[in-house]
């Protein structure tokens, strides 16, 4: 029926990497993000039995990917910025249009679990 498994279906994502912070005049910090870079990963609820006792309600805003250890090894962080439903198109600072951001690096023998948690948009908080 289908030509390839179902597993090798890749979504386009985009992580823009967190910077060090910098401050503004009331030494507040603000989080700076690099430029987003395009990655094509197979995104997936999380629905694991395990992953949803040990996330609890946390689960319904999730997402795992799992990617090869040997081209990836060091290159995300907790905290970056991901795009899995929108785009950083027309953003006027890097992260701003980001809907997930990386909530754990899992290394495994040959591949890393990444979860990805649903950020809440400043639209749903009121502040149009």
């Amino acid at each position: 029926m289908f030509s390839e498994p179902i597993f090798n279906y890749k979504t386009k994502i985009y992580i823009a990497k967190r910077l060090d912070p910098i401050q503004d005049e009331d030494m507040n910090e603000i989080e700076v993000f690099d430029t987003p870079k395009k990655y094509f990963f197979n995104i997936q609820p999380v629905s694991a039995d395990s992953e949803t006792r040990e996330f609890g309600q946390l689960a319904n805003s999730m997402r795992v990917a799992t990617i090869p250890k040997r081209l990836y090894m060091g290159k995300f962080n907790e905290y970056d910025r991901v795009y899995i439903d929108t785009t950083p198109e027309n953003e006027t600072e890097n992260g701003e249009n980001a809907d997930y951001r990386v909530y754990s690096i899992r290394p495994q023998n040959a591949c890393i679990i990444i979860y990805f948690k649903k950020l809440v948009s400043n639209s749903m908080m009121g502040d149009e």
